[in-house]
Formats: C-alpha cells, sequence, structure tokens
C-alpha cells in the first residue's frame, strides 16, 4: 500500500516537473520573440544583406596573333577570300597614243590603207601582183621625161612614183653626184630568176645570210615587184654590197634628202631585225612626203610607222 502510494507521489512530482519545463520554455519563447510593430522596425532598422550585383563587360576578341599563329586574314568555310583580277591596262588604240606610248611624236594623218603604204616582207606576200600603169625613166637621169610606152632600156616603176623618183635623181645630179636607176620593177617571173641566181651565188637555199637576213625575196615578197622602190647607185654594179656603199657620197646624200620627195631608206642599218631584210643603202621606197618626214625624222621603218595604224 505504502508502495503504490509512493509512486503515485513520484508521477506527481514528474508531472509537475514536466509542466515547470513547459511553462519555463513558452517565457522564454515570448521573451526572445519581437514585441507587436517591432519586427518590421527591425526588418527596415537591419535590411537582409544583398550580394552585390558585378556587372562584367565582354572583352572583344583579340585581333592581334597568338603565338604561333599567322596573321593571315581568317578563311571562310568555303575556302580563301579571292581578290578580284585588276583590270588590264587598255592598249593604246589611236596613232597617236601608241606613237606617245613609244616616245615618239604624234605621226601624220594618213589613209594606212593607200597604195604608197603597201608592206612587202618576208610576212607579207604580194604574190602575183603588178601595178596598173607603168612609168620609164632613163637610168641615168639624162632625159627629164617619163615614158608610158614599154622600153626595156629604161627603169621601169609604178607609174604613181615615177615623177617623184626623177625629181629625186635630177637633185642629185645637180647637186654634181651621178646616179643611176639599177632596178625598179620586177614581176614574179623576174624575181624568182633573181632569188634563184642570187642564192645559188652564196650558196643559200632561202636567200638568207650567215644572221638569218634576206640577201634576196623570195618571189611575192620583194618590193620590187610593187614598183614602189628603186635601187639608186652611182654606176652599174654587178653586185651591190654595203660595205662598196654605205659611204658613197650619193648614198649619203640621198639617205638625208629622200623624205624631201617622199622616198624612204627602206632597209636601214641596225633594223635587220625588224625589216628581216641586210642592210641596203641603196634601196629607197616611196611613202610619200608626210609619211617619209616621219619616218626618218624618227629613225623608223616601215614595219614601225604601219603598226603605229594598225
Amino acid at each position: 500500500m505504502e508502495m503504490k502510494i509512493f509512486i503515485r507521489i513520484i508521477r506527481v512530482i514528474l508531472g509537475l516537473a514536466l509542466l515547470a519545463a513547459f511553462a519555463f520554455g513558452l517565457y522564454t519563447f515570448a521573451q526572445a520573440a519581437p514585441k507587436s510593430g517591432d519586427y518590421l522596425a527591425q526588418m527596415e532598422e537591419q535590411p537582409a544583406p544583398v550580394s552585390p550585383v558585378v556587372v562584367t563587360t565582354p572583352k572583344p576578341a583579340s585581333t592581334a596573333p597568338q603565338d604561333g599563329e599567322s596573321a593571315a586574314p581568317a578563311e571562310s568555310a568555303e575556302g580563301p577570300a579571292v581578290e578580284p583580277a585588276p583590270e588590264p591596262t587598255p592598249l593604246p588604240n589611236t596613232p597617236a597614243a601608241r606613237a606617245a606610248a613609244l616616245g615618239l611624236p604624234e605621226p601624220p594623218s594618213v589613209d594606212i590603207t593607200s597604195w604608197e603604204f603597201m608592206l612587202v616582207n618576208g610576212d607579207h606576200s604580194i604574190d602575183q601582183y603588178e601595178p596598173e600603169q607603168f612609168g620609164y625613166i632613163n637610168p641615168t637621169i639624162d632625159a627629164f621625161d617619163v615614158q608610158t610606152n614599154f622600153n626595156p632600156d629604161r627603169t621601169e616603176v609604178d607609174f604613181r612614183i615615177a615623177q617623184a623618183l626623177l625629181d629625186f635623181g635630177t637633185a642629185a645630179e645637180e647637186e654634181g653626184l651621178n646616179v643611176y636607176l639599177a632596178s625598179g620593177y620586177r614581176s614574179y617571173e623576174s624575181q624568182l630568176e633573181n632569188f634563184n641566181r642570187v642564192c645559188a651565188n652564196n650558196g643559200v637555199s632561202d636567200g638568207k645570210d650567215k644572221n638569218g637576213y634576206y640577201i634576196t625575196m623570195p618571189a611575192g615578197c620583194s618590193e620590187h615587184q610593187s614598183g614602189l622602190c628603186c635601187d639608186i647607185t652611182d654606176r652599174w654594179y654587178g653586185t651591190k654590197t654595203a660595205d662598196a656603199l654605205r659611204n658613197n657620197p650619193l648614198s649619203v646624200w640621198m639617205a638625208e634628202h629622200c623624205q624631201e620627195y617622199g622616198f624612204i631608206l627602206r632597209f636601214p642599218e641596225g633594223k635587220e631585225s625588224i625589216t628581216g631584210v641586210m642592210y641596203e643603202p641603196w634601196h629607197f621606197r616611196y611613202v610619200g612626203v608626210d609619211a617619209a618626214t616621219y619616218i626618218m625624222e624618227n629613225g623608223l621603218t616601215l614595219e614601225e610607222f604601219v603598226g603605229l595604224y594598225q
């Protein structure tokens, strides 16, 4: 009986202890909690800490090459960019412009397709061509007339240059020089015979010397067939040579004055690579006064002159 009473007393004591502990906890909580209105004020006085916002600006991509990298521009996925080809420089397209490009004065205004500019050489054959009308001049210029009837004792040329050739020769005679019109027009057949003879005499088959320049032209490629030229010497020569006639007084005078009568020295020394023909101080070709003056004053060949107009 006493034991039961003791157990009850213990239970009561434990219950009171638990109640006291609970009451003490409520009191402590009440003391720690903010009073009415204090919470918001406390929040205003001590705002919650906010992490600073860091604004970063992205760095631009570096354009400098890194170690081991080249400074070449980046290639696209389709391959390297192709630079456009530069526009070609247009070639001069007028005689004056072509002449200026070569450092030459403006050439005369001529019709380069006219008969007096007929180009005959190793690259330009006239085949079986012959002039429509011939003029015949005394080869020693001791008869001052131009005949139109065939005369085997006279030098035959295209009638259109006959008077100019006569005037040229007469002017030389008046200077006390002896003139001989050695060779004018030659037909295709005559030139063929001449070509074969000269080749045989010189031991060649192509009409060229050791330097590759013509000493006689194939038939169809000789200016003599045009009738627009004449070989002029101081007498008849069985064989004409540059060494024999280079400093001949007649050759010197004619080279200095030929343009006054519309003639040019057709195959000048130093221009063999252009004309394709050896130097011939006796061979004069008619082109008219204006063209002849321009050609001789500027040291040109007929090939170079014609080239200014094409």
